[in-house]
């Protein structure tokens, strides 16, 4: 027995050494063994101990930063993150004895593949060139009287996102239209709380990524659901948008369909909220991965003045990164940067300083480059075995970019199959229908991430996909 957190390595495992150590450490975290706020040994210290390569323990503290156990804290250390529900009836003991004893009949328990979606590959993100731009980074905070920063994010930092944005998606902009903030989430709260006293509700599209949708209504905006066909959000049956309302719009790879709104849609869109003297919000989800097709312009390009533009590196990076940006027009930048003063939120400026580096290199964009090619050929080989699977059985939406996919059964049973309970099974999937704001039947079926599964991770989890639903075929004669 390994004597940091008692946790144990079974060196005949046939599970990874990696997925070992994630296993045990979320389940001491799970059952309050380690506090909110505990700073974990670092990763040095750890290899050691463990005798296993430092690399390993560096890419188990991402995966669970990714996931939400774990805090990483720049200069600081890997804390324990905040929030997380203890269960104390969680076996310390019986967690050790399961992946001492694995038995082949409980594989599947042990060794689950995660079809998590918005998760980019964690392991081929350039550590190395990363660690040197956060330590020269670092160099350049410790000589400067820099205190918490510009509420607007670093100068250096916000002209290289500016170079990049017309490089890679021809959106012209000045450094001081752009805002750094902590990633998508807090954008689209800084919006919504800026915007409060002069918009009540929101056009929203529906399904949609839970949190934008709690965020606006914990502000009290009333939501009006929108429905998403193959085309973007279907508006077509609006002549206008109602005065008072904002437009929350993911045109470039919609979640969780994957849809990309039309020309006629953006152009249609573009026109009424300027008849009614409001906004757009465009959330850019993961456009840099456009994997079929050419590049479609944004929203923002069509009209710099009513719309506000929200990009972030979470899915081109890295999730623990949490970092973003917002493209403000000029008759808001004032207002929205009071209210990020009144609520005194800044993104680390290390990290900032970082990121400017890393882009000012021509890092991000070979990082994409590359990554775009890692993911076409994950998407073709989750494809080509759900079609040897499920044959002419189900349909993709979504499958032009990104890092999901949306498959659809035809046989109308399956999208109702216990989709939250197959750990068993030996995989996870997250359920179309959790991302619904009101009933929308269309949108059946299960959405699978690929981004942070391998090649052989993807085949051998949609054969258990496929292993789930024959059991379940048989067993109730759907």
């Amino acid at each position: 027995m390994n004597s940091i957190y008692g946790i144990y390595i079974n060196k005949d495992s046939t599970l990874s050494v990696t997925r070992q150590i994630c296993h045990q450490l979320r389940h001491i975290i799970e059952s309050g063994q380690l506090t909110a706020g505990t700073r974990l040994f670092p990763t040095r210290v750890v290899a050691k101990e463990w005798g296993i390569a430092r690399n390993i323990v560096v890419e188990v503290y991402e995966q669970l930063t990714a996931e939400g156990y774990l805090d990483c804290r720049v200069g600081s250390g890997t804390y324990v993150a905040e929030g997380i529900i203890v269960n104390a009836s969680i076996s310390r003991a019986s967690t050790s004895m399961e992946l001492q004893e694995e038995p082949l009949s409980d594989n599947y328990r042990q060794d689950i593949i995660d079809f998590a979606t918005g998760l980019p590959d964690l392991k081929l993100f350039p550590r190395t060139i990363w660690a040197k731009c956060l330590r020269d980074a670092a160099e350049t905070v410790i000589g400067e009287e820099s205190g918490y920063g510009d509420i607007y994010g670093d100068r250096n930092l916000r002209t290289e996102i500016s170079h990049f944005l017309y490089r890679a998606k021809g959106i012209q902009c000045s450094p001081e239209e752009i805002m750094i903030v902590s990633g998508a989430s807090e954008g689209i709260f800084l919006i919504a709380m800026s915007l409060s006293a002069q918009f009540q509700s929101v056009y929203i599209e529906n399904p949609t990524i839970g949190f934008t949708r709690d965020i606006f209504q914990k502000l009290n905006y009333e939501l009006v659901p929108v429905g998403v066909d193959e085309n973007g959000m279907n508006f077509d049956h609006l002549s206008r948008f109602a005065p008072g309302n904002l437009v929350l719009l993911t045109p470039s790879h919609q979640f969780p369909t994957g849809s990309l709104l039309s020309i006629r849609r953006r152009h249609k869109a573009i026109g009424m909220i300027e008849e009614a003297n409001s906004y757009i919000i465009e959330d850019d989800y993961d456009s840099e991965f456009r994997l079929k097709g050419i590049p479609v312009p944004p929203l923002q390009t069509l009209s710099p003045s009513r719309v506000i533009y929200l990009g972030t590196f979470s899915k081109t990076l890295s999730p623990s990164l949490r970092i973003g940006f917002l493209i403000i027009p000029p008759s808001l930048l004032d207002t929205i940067a009071s209210m990020k003063c009144k609520l005194n939120v800044y993104t680390p400026l290390v990290i900032q300083k970082a990121l400017g580096l890393f882009i000012s290199d021509g890092q991000l964009d070979r990082h994409i480059h590359a990554m775009k090619k890692v993911y076409k050929k994950r998407r073709q080989v989750l494809k080509k075995s759900l079609n040897r699977a499920f044959g002419k059985g189900i349909s993709f939406l979504g499958d032009e970019a990104g890092m999901h996919l949306h498959v659809y059964f035809h046989t109308e049973a399956y999208n109702r199959l216990p989709w939250h309970d197959t750990n068993t099974c030996g995989f996870r999937v997250e359920h179309a229908n959790d991302y619904k704001l009101a009933d929308h039947p269309q949108h059946a079926g299960i959405v699978l991430g690929y981004g942070n599964l391998s090649i052989e991770e993807i085949e051998e989890g949609v054969s258990r996909i496929h292993q789930f639903v024959s059991k379940l075929h048989e067993k109730t004669n759907l």
